[in-house]
Formats: structure tokens, sequence, C-alpha cells
């Protein structure tokens, strides 16, 4: 569901997100964990996605998704300081802009 949405583009803004919701939904409908990806990983993961669209090789893609639910498994997010302070840490938060 993820990649079809994300392939067909049915809305203005907000695929990737919706993509994502639904795919975490899934997960922990499934008893597994969610996925969530580090700013700082973007890049990787917009280039996964489009490995697997262009050349249809799904490998990239299932290895960016497995290092992002290793990542958010070994975040605590029953402690939101503590949660705050390690996604701040790992600069999963940083957008890649300079700040002035």
């Amino acid at each position: 569901m993820m990649f079809v949405l994300s392939e067909v583009h049915p809305f203005d803004d907000g695929n990737g997100r919706v993509a994502r919701a639904l795919m975490n939904a899934e997960l922990v409908s499934g008893g597994q964990r969610r996925i969530i990806i580090p700013s700082v990983y973007r890049d990787e993961y917009l280039t996964g996605l489009r490995v697997l669209t262009r050349q249809n090789h799904p490998l990239p893609f299932v290895q960016v998704l497995d290092f992002a639910q290793g990542y958010t498994a070994a975040v605590d997010f029953s402690d939101y300081d503590g949660a705050v302070a390690t996604l701040q840490a790992t600069n999963a938060l940083d957008d890649g802009r300079i700040s002035t």
C-alpha cells in the first residue's frame, strides 16, 4: 500500500506522510514496531524509493526500512523527554537546513 500510494501520488501534498501512516498502522496491527524515518536519513529513504520505482529493485528500500525500524525500536518512547533527547542526540530531527 505504501509503495502504491507513493507511486500513484493522488494528493497535491502529503502522499509520503499518508503512505507512512498507513504502513505504520499495518505494522502495529501485525504486532510489529512502527517505522520513523529520521530526517537525516531522508535522502537514503527517497533514493531507495526511487530505485524501487525506476529499476524495480526493492532491496535498497527494504534496507532503508529495516534500518529505520531498528532505529525506531531503540528509542524509548515511554519516556517523552528521554525520547526527545535521543532523537536530538542522533540528529533525527535535523532537517539539514542551516539556521541563521
